[in-house]
C-alpha cells in the first residue's frame, strides 16, 4: 500500500526516475518537502539531475516549514491547520516536532514529545550548534524559543520576561552567521480601504545562553516594501532580503559583531517587467545563493486568479526566477537571467550542495492560459541545471498527485 502511495506522487507523464542502484553508487542528497501534512523524501542525483522518491512521513497538520540541522542528522519542522495570510482561520492544530534522519534510507523517526505551539507557526529557525529552535508567528507577530536536548528533541518554549515582538506579520526567522544575533524578517501589510501601509522592518535580537530574547534593533525599510526572505553570503559579511512587498532585493553588511547595519548598500529590482507590479499579488519570494557564492536566484510569484469557463485562472504577472551575478569585491548583484519557474507560486527552493541544480517547489496548481488555450499547471518540484555562467537551464519536474495539498515547503 505504502509503495503504490509513493508511486502516485509521480505522473505517468514524467520521465522515468532512476533506480536505487545508479542512486547508490554515486554522491547523492536527501530532500524533503510538504504536501498538506505528508512529507516526501527525495534522493537527489546532481549528475543526473533527477530526484527518486524514497519514503513518506505524515505529521498532525499541514507542514508550514521544516529545517535541518547543520549535521543533517536531524529535521525540525512546524505544522499547523490554520488558514493563510492575515485574515485566516485560526485553526485548532499548531505543533514543533523533531525527526532523526537515516541518511540512507531517508526514513523520518520522530524524536521526542510533540510541542504544542499556541498559533500558526510560520517559520523555524535554528543554531549551528544544535542549543536553540526560534519559531516565528504571523498573526501576534513574536517569536517563541525552544531549547534542543541532548538527544535532539525539543522542549517547550522558554518563557520570556517580555514577549519577543518581531514586526508586523513576522514571516522569517534566522541565526546569523557567528549565531550571537536572531534576524525576525517583518513583512507589514498593504493599505486595505481606511488601514493605511503597515510598515515591513528587519528586527534584531540577542539570545543569552537562558534562551531569553532581547531586542538589539529595528530597522524600518521603504514605504510599500515588506521583507519576507533572508540569506547570507557563503564567505563574505554579506546578507541579502528578498521583499516581498515591491518585488525588491536588498544587500545588507554585516557589522563587525556579525548583526545587519540599519540601511541596505544595494536595492535591485527583481522582476523581469516592472509593470507588473501593478499586477494583483504579484511578490517577490525567497532566496538562494550558490554554495561559491558567485550568484544568487530570487522567485517571483504571482498567484491570483479570476473565474473564466467555470475554472480559477491565473491573471497573469511573473512566475519565475531571476539570477543575480554577485560583484565579489562589493557584494553588488548584477541581474542575468529571468527564467520561468514551470509553475505558479515558487514558495520555497534550493541549490544542492554540489552547486550542480536549484530545484524549485512551485506550491500550488492553477489553470493559466497558453496562446489562447487554457492548460493545467500542477503544483511541482522543477528541476533545473546551474551553468557555469550561474544561469539556470530548465531539467524536468515532478508533479504532485493531490490538487487539494499546497506544496508549502522544501529544503535539501
Amino acid at each position: 500500500m505504502k509503495k503504490t502511495l509513493l508511486a502516485l506522487v509521480l505522473t505517468a507523464s514524467l520521465p522515468a526516475v532512476s533506480s536505487a542502484a545508479s542512486f547508490s553508487q554515486q554522491q547523492s542528497e536527501l530532500l524533503y518537502a510538504s504536501l498538506g501534512e505528508r512529507v516526501l523524501g527525495y534522493r537527489v542525483d546532481p549528475s543526473a539531475g533527477e530526484l527518486q522518491l524514497i519514503s513518506e512521513t505524515k505529521v498532525p497538520a499541514n507542514l508550514q516549514f521544516g529545517v535541518k540541522n547543520a549535521k543533517g542528522s536531524m529535521l525540525y519542522v512546524v505544522s499547523s491547520n490554520a488558514g493563510n495570510g492575515t485574515l485566516g482561520a485560526k485553526g485548532d492544530t499548531h505543533v514543533l516536532q523533531a525527526f532523526s534522519i537515516n541518511k540512507a534510507s531517508g526514513e523520518l523517526t520522530a524524536v521526542g514529545d510533540v510541542i504544542a505551539l499556541p498559533e500558526r507557526p510560520i517559520n523555524l529557525g535554528l543554531d549551528r550548534q544544535d542549543r536553540f529552535a526560534v519559531v516565528a508567528y504571523n498573526q501576534s507577530s513574536t517569536l517563541s524559543v525552544h531549547p534542543i536536548k541532548a538527544d535532539g528533541s525539543v522542549s517547550p518554549a522558554v518563557p520570556q520576561g517580555q514577549v519577543p515582538q518581531a514586526g508586523i506579520f513576522t514571516h522569517q526567522v534566522t541565526f546569523t552567521p557567528n549565531d550571537r544575533f536572531v534576524i525576525a524578517l517583518a513583512r507589514g501589510n498593504d493599505a486595505v480601504k481606511q488601514v493605511p501601509d503597515q510598515p515591513g522592518s528587519v528586527n534584531t535580537f540577542a539570545l543569552d545562553e537562558q534562551g531569553l530574547l532581547h531586542k538589539v534593533s529595528v530597522a524600518a525599510v521603504d514605504p510599500g516594501i515588506g521583507p519576507r526572505h533572508l540569506a547570507y553570503h557563503p564567505s563574505q559579511p554579506w546578507a541579502y532580503v528578498a521583499m516581498e512587498r515591491g518585488s525588491k532585493l536588498y544587500m545588507y553588511k554585516l557589522k563587525a559583531d556579525g548583526s545587519l547595519q540599519q540601511a541596505p548598500s544595494f536595492k535591485k529590482d527583481t522582476l523581469e517587467h516592472q509593470s507588473n507590479l501593478e499586477t494583483p499579488r504579484q511578490r517577490g519570494g525567497v532566496i538562494q545563493l550558490s554554495p561559491n557564492g558567485r550568484f544568487l536566484y530570487v522567485s517571483n510569484r504571482a498567484d491570483a486568479a479570476t473565474e473564466h469557463e467555470g475554472k480559477r485562472v491565473n491573471n497573469g504577472g511573473e512566475n519565475n526566477i531571476a539570477v543575480f551575478a554577485i560583484d565579489q569585491r562589493t557584494g553588488e548583484p548584477h541581474r542575468i537571467q529571468v527564467i520561468d519557474g514551470q509553475g505558479i507560486e515558487a514558495r520555497t527552493m534550493k541549490v544542492d550542495p554540489s552547486g550542480k541544480l536549484l530545484i524549485v517547489a512551485n506550491q500550488m496548481t492553477q489553470w493559466v492560459k497558453d496562446h489562447g488555450e487554457l492548460r493545467k499547471r500542477r503544483s511541482n518540484l522543477a528541476v533545473f541545471r546551474i551553468e557555469n555562467s550561474g544561469k539556470l537551464q530548465f531539467v524536468r519536474k515532478y508533479e504532485m498527485d493531490d490538487e487539494s495539498k499546497s506544496l508549502l515547503w522544501m529544503d535539501i
